[in-house]
């Protein structure tokens, strides 16, 4: 701090020049690097405010991503697969549909097919936003194939709806 390489805010420091972070970060032994990762993304997570999550998400979410094949317990799994989509929706909110597109990616890499058993809302939900992604990014294909699977697994009539919803506009899209 004195040296002016590190900012102290309130409640957190942060490097003031990209190359001094550039340079802390490469002392990181490459195996090291994802298990930091981790613990960075865990204390991002436990120590952010549910009121500034959404202003913070993408941090968090970017620590945890580098790490998740480091993360081995479900309800674990389920919670960055939920920041993951948190992140997703406000990309997507935001027209950044390519950066929607990873992020609720990474957060379905980490969900399995038990999820659709007892975490249906948030499987459902990450796969509804990446279908309409893949619409927004003139990915037809891969969206009428996920809207065609969303539509068997769907379980209310509120679900059924906004599938055939997104479908409608797909196949206007495709003059269909």
């Amino acid at each position: 701090v004195r040296a002016g390489l590190i900012f102290r805010s309130k409640d957190s420091y942060r490097f003031l020049h990209d190359r001094v972070q550039e340079a802390a970060y490469s002392l990181i032994p490459q195996e090291l690097r994802p298990a930091a990762h981790l613990r960075i993304g865990r204390l991002l997570a436990a120590h952010t405010p549910s009121e500034e999550l959404e202003d913070r998400i993408f941090e968090i979410v970017n620590q945890l991503n580098r790490s998740s094949h480091l993360i081995t317990s479900t309800e674990e799994r389920e919670r960055v697969a939920d920041l993951n989509f948190i992140a997703g929706r406000h990309a997507n909110a935001s027209a950044a549909y390519a950066s929607a597109l990873n992020y609720l990616a990474a957060g379905r890499a980490l969900l399995t097919e038990d999820s659709w058993d007892h975490n249906y809302e948030l499987i459902f939900n990450i796969e509804f936003y990446i279908a309409e992604c893949e619409l927004l990014t003139a990915n037809k294909v891969a969206a009428e194939n996920r809207l065609s699977m969303l539509a068997q697994r769907a379980r209310s009539a509120h679900d059924i709806a906004i599938v055939a919803r997104l479908r409608l506009t797909l196949y206007q899209t495709m003059d269909r």
